[in-house]
């Protein structure tokens, strides 16, 4: 009897403090947190002790995400994002949703205006009908009209869909977003394993601002907190604008490595695009290329990482605590 006691004990007050803690917590649903964002965002998140409902299409490839938070914190919901009673399912009894789907390329399944404009535009609706009261979306910095780049197009077209069927909703444009988990720095650090010569398409002076991935979920927080209730667009980049050269230089630099910069031309390189799209993980897209064309940089036509009191990271502090794996010899090279 004692050893049982020992053990029910334990169980009975674990039980009793999820039920407190379920009961108390604002609820979130979050769409696309099992990415690069959704990972930081979510520890951001269960520090503030929200209930989390996670929208995914294959949660028992997500159960990474559950340790983010304590126990029964962060709920899992097999979801199809077109089919809008899973999105129903994944929204009832939340106060706010998050919207971080997107995709860098298409396929045979996903198209750019299914997923960056159709589910805005589904999950906006949806919000209203259940009564969310807050939805924030990230889109992307350099989003215009007249944009040539079908993923640009797309983005500003879920922007619209948004604002014009909720009208307390908030939009994150980032700039190119970096940490230990990028795709940019990741992938041209990868380039530089095998290959004396770097590209720089458009001869690498296309500009960014680009911003760390928790700053980023800084000011997704913030937004939440803030709690307003008309339609607000953030432009979010980091603290200072890089020319893709300037940024290829610093990696290289911070890897320990000399590698030929190529200057390649657009049209050339949206000829070879056409190529290399065609790989499981295209290294580079034709509609990549088009928004190469265009800076990536804050404008000071909206509110700003700065309006939201956050003092954005530096490439320089953040690159050399998790690029270091490329260098010769590891961490000691």
């Amino acid at each position: 009897p004692v050893n049982l006691k020992i053990f029910v004990i334990p169980k009975f007050i674990y039980n009793v403090n999820v039920i407190k803690m379920q009961n108390n917590q604002k609820i979130i649903a979050i769409f696309g947190a099992g990415g690069f964002l959704g990972k930081y965002l979510m520890r951001q998140l269960t520090k503030l002790d929200y209930r989390i409902k996670v929208a995914t299409r294959n949660p028992y490839l997500k159960g990474y995400l559950k340790p983010l938070g304590n126990p029964g914190q962060i709920e899992l919901f097999k979801t199809n994002i077109f089919n809008p009673e899973n999105v129903k399912e994944v929204l009832k009894d939340c106060e706010i949703a998050i919207n971080l789907v997107g995709i860098l390329h298409e396929t045979r399944k996903q198209k750019f205006m299914q997923v960056h404009a159709q589910f805005p535009y589904l999950l906006s609706n949806l919000c209203n009908e259940i009564g969310v009261s807050n939805l924030v979306h990230i889109s992307s910095l350099g989003v215009k009209e007249g944009h040539v780049s079908k993923y640009m197009q797309s983005k500003l077209e879920g922007e619209k869909n948004i604002q014009n069927s909720f009208k307390s909703s908030t939009i994150l444009r980032p700039s190119l977003i970096f940490g230990a988990e990028d795709k940019f720095f990741n992938t041209f650090a990868s380039l530089s394993q095998f290959s004396p010569i770097l590209p720089l398409i458009g001869g690498g002076k296309t500009k960014f601002s680009p911003i760390y991935v928790d700053d980023v979920a800084k000011a997704i927080v913030k937004v939440l907190k803030l709690n307003d209730s008309k339609n607000k667009i953030y432009e979010l980049g980091g603290p200072e604008n890089y020319s893709f050269k300037e940024m290829m230089n610093i990696l290289l630099e911070n890897i320990k490595k000399k590698r030929f910069l190529m200057p390649i031309p657009f049209s050339v390189a949206k000829f070879q695009s056409y190529f290399l799209q065609m790989m499981p993980n295209p290294l580079l897209t034709p509609d990549q290329v088009e928004m190469l064309k265009y800076n990536s940089i804050v404008t000071g036509k909206h509110s700003t990482l700065e309006d939201l009191g956050i003092s954005g990271k530096t490439i320089q502090s953040i690159l050399p605590k998790y690029i270091y794996r490329f260098r010769a010899g590891g961490q000691f090279g």
